[in-house]
């Protein structure tokens, strides 16, 4: 076998069911080889922590083991892409040979890989033309059904007006990574759209900022009912109320992410556009900075700061996963001077345009990000020193190690470890999310946060952070937590807010509270 065939493998991940009756195309029915755990597992304590892979049986060197995903998917991607049709009053859609034309709020499967003709009929004007390019669909996790997550369709009347004076417009839809999401909320009836100076910057920004899915075009003559027959593959659109959609007549056109390859030894690259993780420490290390400060906590990231002992510690909270698939739409206008374009079973040629015309944006981007320059340290910078432990004592109080320090200089210490017990000897802060998910935009979702004291000691001043993702909007008043505490907010650096408990009675051994909030996923 050619070494070089290992490296390029199908992803092995079980079919999810079809609730439509979807056929899969070639290359989706993949056997089950392979099972991978629910994001209801995301949520566990220890979710999220490092840990050595496991040893094999007399063997000098740890068993490689790629690094688990928090939202790991539950199969392939869909064999078919949802998509809503967004039209002005009175407006229908027509994407088959029938002609048969489809009101606003229908939801159609269109199947990756091949190019549509469409044709809207608008009251009081002539019909308008448009091609639609599908790519790729999304990658379902758990309870996720993805005719329920559908990408907009969407023709305004600005768009109509654009094309009806010889212009062409064109939206490249892809699947938002989480990351890079636009902190705005997407109002029914108005899907997010964000304008672009030219097509090759709209394809560029929208691969840079997601998963480009679909690229719509407005514009194209009006086509004939002989021209929509022969454009028109069998199997490749389920239609609304339609229970079952066939094998397709031909095979793909062109390249599209049904199959994704990996290499064996790191596993699948990671998706991230139809889910995130929330808490943990994603960014650089968290820890206390200058002026006993926390610092390095970004954007979803959860922590809480305490005082025990007269020293200032700082920990995280586990990683939760939260699934809410959103697509956005970047938008370029052109003139149609020279526009041609060609979408049949055996070929497809997309536009050539020119005479670009600019457009405000809808939604303002973040530019910048502030992070903490450093940490204050116990060893100098040029410090190499060496640790011996000789022997480790347990007392009813507290764990203690008798070491001898070599190195620079030579002396002797007496250390407190935690890492010396079987059992954690620090405060803990677990997060959770109800309900489960996963979530459309604008579901209300309430985020709790537990600490309790397994040290030895109380620990006074604590401060319980969390810093929401761009897609998650703090609910004001919604914040509430057992003990006596004073709630703040601040904006993030993804256009959120950071939620901040400032705890300050004591919590002795064994203490434990909670914290909880709502927000609104935009």
């Amino acid at each position: 076998m050619n070494p070089s065939l290992g490296l390029l493998l199908p992803l092995v991940f079980g079919q999810p069911a079809a609730p439509s009756g979807v056929v899969p195309a070639s290359g989706f029915n993949l056997r089950h080889a392979l099972k991978a755990p629910g994001c209801d597992t995301c949520s566990s304590p220890s979710a999220g922590m490092a840990g050595a892979g496991p040893r094999m049986p007399g063997a000098m060197f740890p068993q490689y083991s790629p690094p688990q995903q928090v939202c790991p998917p539950v199969g392939p991607p869909a064999p078919v892409l949802a998509m809503k049709a967004v039209l002005p009053d009175g407006a229908t859609i027509a994407v088959d040979a029938s002609g048969k034309g489809y009101a606003a709020g229908s939801v159609f499967g269109f199947r990756p890989g091949y190019v549509y003709r469409l044709k809207v009929n608008v009251p009081g004007r002539e019909p308008l033309g448009a091609t639609l390019e599908v790519h790729g669909s999304i990658v379902p996790r758990a309870n996720m059904k993805y005719m329920e997550f559908p990408a907009a369709l969407h023709i305004s009347k600005t768009d109509i007006a654009r094309v009806t004076g010889a212009g062409v417009v064109t939206k490249v839809i892809y699947l938002e990574n989480p990351e890079k999401a636009i902190p705005q909320e997407e109002l029914p009836g108005q899907p997010l759209e964000v304008a672009a100076d030219s097509e090759r910057e709209a394809l560029d920004v929208a691969g840079d900022n997601g998963r480009i899915v679909a690229v719509l075009r407005i514009g194209d003559r009006t086509p004939t009912a002989d021209e929509l027959n022969r454009a028109f593959i069998d199997g490749t659109v389920l239609l609304p109320g339609q229970g079952k959609l066939g094998l397709p007549g031909v095979p793909p056109l062109f390249g599209h992410s049904g199959v994704p390859l990996y290499d064996p030894i790191l596993g699948p690259k990671p998706l991230k556009e139809e889910c995130f993780p929330n808490g943990g420490d994603g960014g650089p290390r968290i820890g206390i900075g200058p002026g006993g400060r926390l610092g390095n906590l970004d954007a979803t990231d959860a922590a809480a700061e305490y005082t025990r002992g007269g020293k200032r510690e700082a920990t995280v909270s586990n990683v939760v996963c939260l699934c809410s698939p959103r697509f956005v739409a970047r938008r370029a206008e052109a003139s149609a001077t020279r526009y041609t374009t060609t979408a049949t079973p055996a070929v497809a040629n997309q536009f050539v345009a020119r005479s670009v015309f600019k457009q405000r944006a809808y939604a303002e981007e973040i530019l910048t990000r502030e992070r903490t320059l450093g940490l204050i340290g116990r060893m100098r910078p040029a410090a190499m020193l060496e640790l011996d432990v000789l022997h480790a004592l347990g007392s009813k109080v507290r764990t203690q190690a008798f070491a001898v320090v070599s190195g620079v200089q030579q002396a002797a210490a007496v250390i407190e470890p935690d890492e010396l017990n079987n059992f954690p000897t620090r405060l803990v802060l677990t997060k959770s999310v109800d309900p489960a998910g996963p979530y459309k935009s604008g579901d209300v979702v309430t985020i709790t946060l537990k600490y309790a004291n397994y040290t030895r000691q109380a620990v006074t001043d604590l401060v319980v952070s969390d810093s929401l993702s761009g897609r998650l909007e703090y609910l004001d008043g919604t914040a509430m937590s057992d003990r006596p505490s004073n709630v703040t907010t601040a904006d993030n650096e993804v256009g959120s807010k950071v939620v901040r408990f400032d705890i300050p009675g004591p919590i002795p051994p064994g203490g434990s509270g909670v914290a909880v909030f709502q927000v609104k996923v935009r």
